[in-house]
């Protein structure tokens, strides 16, 4: 404990009281702390990664490079040509930064005052609630319908003066369900700022996703990753499709070097090498249809079709409780994901994994028969 002679004469911001804590999913350490289990027997499928690594061509790059020793194209300029050619819109409508959640938190400082509200359809990525309460501003929560569809005659009816955010993801976190390209022109008629997250969008209906509407509307942010699609989680490279001038902004706001060097090398060589790593993207659809199929033969489960990487289940605990659902598959070394949200704590996500990860769910489910 220390003791400070000096006087505290600054306090944070009131409204850091009522900022609630981003939860990401247990990390491989943590888990094996908490278990004892070694880190390479671990099933991590509680985060959305992909369970192959990246391109060989990707690990190639990276390990050749040696100018680590110099700072990266502050301009992104190799990537967001590369990225140009893969989203199908022009350099200028492309921002880049480390990771889609940086770019959330850019955006929303930069349209956010206190007392303005961002509306958003949970359940949903939580830390778009946590930016927000950063920002001074509120959530306005319109909730789904019961098939977990968006309400857009709900979230028209929400709106408010103080309303400067649409936020969707699309396929949407963690339900799995995508919305249509009529609903997005609906909100776009609003002109509210319409933040579209494609995080998953590579594994969904339609891959392309609504890219093409960015040229065409001044108020349309699209946000990507290679988090989860390319298997690059753990270098941290998002980017941003926007209009020329909310870019302007962007790009004023942003600090420089945003994207280190070795997330430039490997979005670029992954980019290069699109037909292995859709090739994984293609098993990881494939193996999503037969975890529904195999999650679907237990009574006490009612999974939702997904368009991402990833399924929601309920659980019915009449006959089993979602801790014993934890205890059985954690002893196997598999860990999901949980909520802590009292509309969402008799539910569970899985992440996609390869066949021998279904597998090993299928087994561990089936000591609670």
């Amino acid at each position: 404990m220390y003791t400070y002679s000096s006087p505290r004469l600054v306090t944070v911001r009131p409204e850091m009281d009522r900022l609630d804590q981003y939860a990401p999913g247990e990390s491989l350490e943590a888990f094996s702390a908490r278990t004892g289990i070694p880190l390479g027997d671990i099933i991590k499928l509680n985060s959305n990664e992909s369970p192959y690594e990246p391109a060989p061509s990707v690990l190639k790059a990276l390990s050749n490079f040696s100018s680590y020793n110099h700072y990266p194209d502050a301009n992104s300029a190799a990537l967001r040509s590369a990225l140009a050619t893969y989203a199908g819109v022009e350099e200028h409508h492309i921002v880049v930064h480390h990771g889609s959640s940086e770019l959330i938190n850019l955006l929303w400082h930069l349209f956010l005052s206190v007392g303005d509200n961002v509306l958003c359809c949970p359940p949903t990525f939580s830390l778009y609630t946590s930016v927000t309460s950063f920002c001074g501003a509120h959530v306005l929560e319109v909730s789904r319908k019961e098939n977990y569809e968006v309400d857009i005659d709900a979230v028209l009816t929400a709106l408010t003066p103080q309303t400067k955010l649409i936020v969707l993801t699309s396929p949407n976190n963690p339900t799995g369900n995508a919305i249509s390209e009529q609903d997005i022109l609906t909100l776009l008629d609003t002109g509210r700022i319409v933040i579209l997250d494609e995080a998953y969008v590579e594994f969904s209906d339609r891959p392309r996703g609504f890219a093409h509407l960015v040229p065409q509307y001044e108020n349309l942010v699209v946000m990507r990753t290679f988090s989860k699609w390319a298997g690059l989680a753990g270098l941290r490279i998002g980017y941003a499709l926007m209009p020329d001038w909310i870019q302007a902004y962007m790009r004023r706001a942003q600090c420089p070097f945003e994207v280190n060097i070795a997330g430039h090398i490997a979005a670029i060589e992954t980019l290069k090498a699109l037909d292995y790593t859709l090739n994984d993207v293609r098993r990881i659809v494939e193996e999503r249809e037969r975890l529904f199929a195999m999650l679907s033969r237990y009574s006490f489960f009612t999974p939702f079709p997904s368009q991402g990487n990833f399924i929601l289940t309920r659980v019915d605990e009449s006959q089993v409780k979602v801790n014993e659902i934890r205890s059985a598959v954690e002893k196997q070394g598999i860990l999901l994901r949980y909520f802590s949200q009292p509309a969402m704590r008799n539910f569970i996500r899985v992440t996609v994994g390869k066949p021998e990860h279904t597998d090993n769910i299928d087994k561990a489910l089936h000591t609670l028969l």
